[in-house]
């Protein structure tokens, strides 16, 4: 009954209790703070980045992390269809002399133009997404998504050509943002060859 104790447990002393399983009380001079609250103890790492591969961006599985199919590409003469492997919808993109693109419960059906504005020095296109500006900057040969604003940018997604593939990197906290089917659909755009007009 005295190890199901969570103040002892949780690392607390009780020099009165003879069969108290922590010995020592906490002490201020330890190497490490105690990390049994919610407060972080140390400062954070890194965000995490998870690859999916494109074997072909208009007909394809893509897949991510462990190789496993994450979505479905078909296109066909019209329009490119992103689907779950379950068949549920993702989005679509049609490929009409003024293409457009809808993602579901994203992005409504607009131009693509109007999705991905193109900059006025033609150097990047924008996208706007939860009520936040994001960049897509051609960098090293990569296309990469870039946070906007005051702030010094973020990276949060990157998309490289491999010898007989497409690589998309996203961080953890792009995909927590909501941002992981936005950025394979604009992956298809950019490395499909066709004009976004």
């Amino acid at each position: 009954m005295l190890t199901n104790n969570p103040y002892a447990q949780g690392g607390w002393h009780n020099p009165q209790n003879p069969h108290s399983i922590n010995d020592q009380g906490w002490n201020a001079n330890a190497s490490h703070p105690p990390t049994f609250g919610a407060l972080p103890a140390f400062a954070s790492s890194p965000p995490t980045n998870l690859v999916f591969e494109f074997a072909d961006v208009l007909n394809c599985a893509v897949k991510g992390p462990g190789g496993k199919p994450y979505l479905i590409i078909a296109t066909n003469q019209t329009s490119t269809t992103i689907t779950k492997p379950n068949g549920e919808p993702v989005a679509r993109v049609g490929w009409q002399s003024h293409p457009w693109v809808e993602v579901v419960n994203i992005v409504n059906r607009q131009a693509t133009s109007l999705w991905l504005q193109i900059s006025s020095d033609l150097s990047y296109r924008t996208m706007t997404f939860g009520g936040r500006q994001y960049a897509w900057v051609p960098r090293n040969g990569s296309i990469v998504l870039s946070t906007t604003g005051p702030s010094a940018p973020e990276q949060l997604v990157r998309i490289n050509r491999a010898s007989n593939k497409v690589v998309m990197e996203i961080t953890s906290q792009a995909i927590h943002a909501g941002l992981l089917e936005a950025s394979v659909v604009a992956t298809v755009l950019f490395q499909s060859g066709r004009n976004l007009a």
